[in-house]
């Protein structure tokens, strides 16, 4: 692991390092053999400087080095592994200057392209999540997944129920791994654009300004995908789930933009060394189909935050500390919904916990009424009936007990309760969770006229 990575990491914008590394570590055991493979630290940070147009004495300044000792290293390392990967015969390199042409020349110098990048939001405090960050950036950059050697993934989702954090984790990642990638694209689906506009306002800057774009959406989707073969691409497409139809069961597209379950099924199918990372809300049929645990296509549903929950408690000045994990458990640690409830407790209950938990009921705000509502106007008839038995009974219910729906609707219905984070699945049963069972049990004091 490189002990300083800082230094000279100016030069990760223009190069691409990863790749040089691993073929310099080649051509280093064509000239020392009996060397310990890879590049070493010390190594590492003098070719950075190299490529940032340091000399060798520049170098020697910033490693606490005498200048003497690093022109001599070079001489007998680096200088001599730029000479193989590029095929020039030994000692041709005359000047420190002609490793950063040699390089360039032999297709290591990157020019990044960006699409919409300044457009991701900012994320100035984030809680937690370092497993998930972990098992993302694993699964993104990693060249060996599960011991087993393949590709790092080429299409991931992250899925989630509203306010759990999706593009703040995104945003997080992002910022740690854009460096590795030669094309960064945000592409925000808020307002749902058509994936014609959508393909058409990247392909331009992508290929070329003036070139001819294909006019069918399938060509369209060939040009994109060719790209993501001949450059290293990371592709956002955030909130996903506005392009997916209410009123119908998780996962299915709104009329008129079913072609991007084609985008997602060939981004996901054909061999390209680019990645695609969606947040959505509910999963679709096409990551359903393509993910596994051994294939390129990987889906990570994000839980709440736990422990790290504490922290937005904290922020919010809450007394009773020892009751704050009742208070996470109680909001599944989504971190919007803490943020919400934690204002309210201190503006009704001076910000006493212990005080909020005695009254003995969910409490739910204007704000989680409203985002609440919102996921419930989203689903289909179906749903809402499945809803409104489990929130009567209150006690957690076996997929049998459900009544009055033939089972052809019960068994779909539940099961796209569940992708929506509504439902909860125990031991026990099926039920609620506890903001959504005292929603739906508030709504006028009947549900039943509410939920259908």
């Amino acid at each position: 692991m490189d002990l300083n990575p800082a230094l000279f990491a100016e030069v990760r914008s223009d190069w691409n390092l990863e790749r040089l590394y691993a073929d310099l570590a080649d051509a280093k055991h064509q000239v020392a053999p009996h060397t310990k493979p890879g590049l070493t630290v010390t190594e590492k940070e003098r070719l950075r400087g190299l490529l940032c147009g340091f000399s060798p004495a520049e170098i020697a300044k910033q490693q606490f080095k005498q200048a003497r000792t690093v022109e001599v290293a070079l001489c007998q390392t680096l200088y001599r592994y730029v000479e193989t990967l590029t095929g020039r015969s030994h000692n041709a390199l005359e000047s420190w200057r002609d490793v950063a042409s040699w390089l360039a020349a032999a297709g290591y110098q990157t020019s990044k392209t960006e699409i919409n990048w300044s457009q991701a939001p900012d994320v100035s405090v984030f809680y937690g999540r370092q497993e998930e960050l972990g098992t993302l950036q694993q699964w993104i950059t990693s060249e060996s997944l599960n011991d087993a050697k393949q590709s790092s993934c080429r299409l991931v989702a992250l899925i989630g129920p509203a306010g759990m954090g999706k593009t703040a984790l995104v945003v997080k990642l992002t910022n740690q791994i854009q460096s590795e990638f030669d094309c960064l694209i945000w592409q925000s689906l808020r307002h749902a654009p058509t994936l014609e506009r959508v393909l058409g306002n990247w392909l331009q800057p992508l290929l070329n300004d003036s070139a001819e774009l294909p006019p069918h959406l399938h060509d369209k989707i060939s040009c994109l995908t060719k790209y993501l073969r001949d450059r290293r691409c990371l592709i956002v497409l955030d909130s996903f789930d506005t392009l997916l139809n209410p009123g119908d069961f998780a996962g299915h597209y709104r009329e008129g933009y079913e072609n991007y379950g084609e985008l997602l099924r060939r981004i996901g199918e054909e061999q390209h060394q680019s990645c695609l990372l969606v947040t959505s809300r509910e999963s679709t049929k096409e990551i359903v189909m393509l993910e596994g645990p051994n294939r390129p296509v990987r889906s990570l549903e994000l839980a709440g935050l736990g422990q790290a929950g504490r922290e937005i408690l904290k922020e919010a000045l809450l007394s009773g500390d020892s009751f704050w994990d009742q208070l996470i458990r109680i909001y599944r640690g989504n971190p919007l919904v803490l943020k919400l409830v934690s204002t309210t407790i201190r503006d009704l209950f001076n910000g006493n916990v212990a005080g909020f938990l005695k009254q003995g009921r969910t409490l739910i705000t204007t704000d989680l009424i409203d985002l609440i509502g919102k996921q419930v106007e989203r689903l289909s008839t179906a749903e809402k009936a499945v809803l409104r038995q489990l929130a009567e009974n209150q006690e957690p219910l076996d997929i049998n007990d459900l009544k009055g729906l033939p089972p052809l609707e019960v068994f779909p219905a539940l099961e796209s309760l569940v992708k929506r984070s509504l439902v909860e699945k125990s031991a026990a049963g099926f039920t609620l969770r506890p903001v959504v069972m005292e929603y739906v049990r508030g709504l006028n004091g009947n549900s039943k006229e509410n939920l259908v």
